[in-house]
C-alpha cells in the first residue's frame, strides 16, 4: 500500500481541482485509513485492515473494496452542504483506497515480481523495499517547505466521528506518529531511510506514478458523479471511463 507521503502529494494536487473541498480534513481523510492501532510488532492493527482498507477476499479482485465505501459512506454527501468536512474527509478516505489499489497494480505487485526469490526468502523483504518508499518520503517533505505536509496536514486535528467503524482516537493516534515521524532527524532515520538502497523505487517512477494516479482518481471521481449505477463493482479499477491506469 502506498506511503502516507504519497497519499498527501496527491491530495495536494488534487485539492485546487475539487472546488469547496476542506484542506485540512481531506488531507486527513486521505491518511485515515491506516489508523489501526498497531502492536509492538506493527503486525497486528485494531480496527484490522480488513475493517479500515475494506478488503476484498478474492485474490484475482483489487485489494480495496473502494466502491463499497464509496456506496455506503459518501454517495449520498454533497461538497455543498453543511457537512463540507465530513466530505471532504470521506472523499479522502475514498481516494485513499483507491489509490492503495493503483499502488498495488503498478507499484506493489511489480516489484514482489521482480524480486520474488528475495520475498520467497525472507518474509521480512518488504521492510527493505519500503526502505526506498519511505525514503522517497522524506528527500520530499525535507526539500518542499511549502508541501501540504507542512503548511496544513501538521496543524490539522481530528475531533469528529465521521465514521462509524473508526474511534477518533485511533485517528488521532496516528496523526500524531506520522506528524512525529517525517520531521524525525535521528541517525536511525539517517541510515535506514535517508542512506537508502536507491534500488526499488526511483523517483522518476514515483513521479510517474503520482501524475497518473491525479488523473485517474479526479477523471474516476468525475465518471462517478455523472453514472451513479455501479451494480456489481467493487472498485473504481473495475469501471471504463475514458483515462484508463494500466
Amino acid at each position: 500500500m502506498a506511503t502516507w507521503i504519497v497519499h498527501l502529494r496527491i491530495a495536494e494536487q488534487l485539492i485546487p481541482r475539487i472546488i469547496g473541498v476542506d484542506e485540512s480534513y481531506f488531507s486527513i481523510g486521505n491518511i485515515a485509513p491506516d489508523s489501526g492501532i498497531p502492536d509492538e510488532k506493527w503486525e497486528k492493527f485494531d480496527p484490522p485492515p480488513k475493517i479500515l482498507h475494506f478488503l476484498q477476499e478474492d485474490p484475482a479482485a483489487p485489494r480495496c473494496a473502494d466502491l463499497v465505501f464509496y456506496q455506503a459512506y459518501l454517495m449520498s454527501l454533497s461538497q455543498w452542504s453543511s457537512t463540507s468536512r465530513c466530505f471532504s474527509f470521506r472523499l479522502g478516505y475514498f481516494f485513499h483506497l483507491v489509490t492503495d489499489n493503483l499502488w498495488d497494480r503498478k507499484i506493489g505487485i511489480p516489484t514482489q515480481e521482480r524480486y520474488k526469490s528475495e520475498f520467497d526468502a525472507d518474509s521480512k523483504f518488504i521492510w527493505e523495499v519500503k526502505r526506498d518508499w519511505y525514503g522517497l518520503d522524506f528527500e520530499y517533505v525535507r526539500r518542499e517547505p511549502q508541501a501540504l505536509f507542512w503548511r496544513i496536514f501538521l496543524h490539522g486535528s481530528y475531533n469528529e466521528e465521521f465514521l462509524d467503524f473508526l474511534p477518533k482516537a485511533a485517528i488521532a493516534e496516528r496523526l500524531a506518529y506520522i506528524k512525529q515521524f517525517y520531521q524525525r532527524t535521528d541517525e536511525r532515520i539517517e541510515n535506514w531511510y535517508i542512506r537508502r538502497p536507491d534500488i526499488y523505487l526511483k523517483e522518476s517512477e514515483m513521479d510517474l506514478f503520482l501524475s497518473e494516479a491525479v488523473e485517474f482518481l479526479f477523471n474516476g471521481y468525475q465518471f462517478l458523479q455523472n453514472n451513479p449505477d455501479i451494480t456489481g463493482k467493487h472498485s473504481m479499477l473495475e469501471l471504463n471511463f475514458p483515462l484508463s491506469f494500466s
